[in-house]
């Protein structure tokens, strides 16, 4: 299994090297902008309070979501290219090995990330002068988790179906079903919030328009709502990912076992 994770490691590796250059100019250019308000021509522009801020955000968590490019790579398709899976049958090697060894791979890799991906959130305190919270760590640590979640359904789709168009279809309507799916529901929400309070979103009539005094009050109760759903519920979602890492497993399995040769 040990060969497999290095044949991941070595054939990515052009890959790595392109997504860790996109990082780096990425994270000089977030590093020139701060300068650049202290000694530079930006130093003394109006709104450059709401730069920063910005900035901060993009390399805080923006940056961290470019290294899940970098850590989660598969070449499954590529196997099927050069005919990997005539070549398994001289090895030693069972179906869940083959399969194991790349969710395990990936899995030292999401670690690897979330280690990189916490230090360059000190490094962007230390650099915009900001006290660390606690609540960036557990964003960057969410981006990993569902990007390793989703790589691992990818995968599946890949060893399932053994082509790139249909995977690259699969995965745009799960993210456009959910985005409107999310959207959707949104919407329904805050009419409900706001209809049970004498308002409607949708209606023609001015006098009757949602204060923004009443938007606000809907932001923070949403965000407590999401927090209360946070601190209580936060098992339901580990197990949810766990389950949906486990079912993509095992249909890699099944999938390479009536592969054949």
């Amino acid at each position: 299994m040990k060969g497999l994770m290095y044949k991941e490691l070595f054939l990515s590796k052009k890959y790595r090297v392109i997504t860790l250059s996109v990082y780096l100019i990425m994270l000089v250019m977030c590093i020139l902008v701060k300068i650049s308000s202290v000694c530079g021509n930006i130093a003394n522009m109006e709104g450059k309070n709401m730069l920063l801020n910005t900035i901060f955000i993009v390399m805080g968590l923006a940056l961290p979501a470019v290294l899940c490019g970098t850590c989660f790579t598969s070449q499954i398709l590529n196997d099927e290219k050069c005919r990997f899976r005539q070549y398994s049958h001289t090895l030693p090697l069972t179906e869940k090995q083959i399969v194991g060894s790349l969710y395990i791979f990936n899995l030292i890799m999401f670690g690897i990330y979330l280690l990189a991906g916490w230090l360059n959130y000190f490094l962007a305190c230390a650099v915009f002068d900001r006290n660390v919270d606690l609540k960036y760590l557990l964003y960057i640590f969410i981006i990993g988790i569902m990007s390793f979640t989703a790589f691992c359904f990818n995968s599946s789709n890949s060893y399932r179906f053994r082509s790139a168009k249909i995977c690259t279809a699969i995965i745009v309507s799960v993210c456009i079903i959910a985005y409107l799916g999310i959207g959707f529901g949104f919407i329904c929400l805050m009419n409900h919030y706001f209809k049970k309070r004498g308002y409607d979103m949708f209606s023609d009539d001015s006098d009757k328009e949602v204060p923004d005094a009443l938007m606000v009050d809907f932001g923070e109760d949403f965000s407590k709502c999401l927090r209360w759903t946070g601190t209580h519920f936060w098992w339901l979602i580990v197990l949810a990912v766990a389950a949906l890492v486990f079912f993509s497993f095992r249909r890699s399995v099944r999938a390479l076992e009536r592969r054949g040769n």
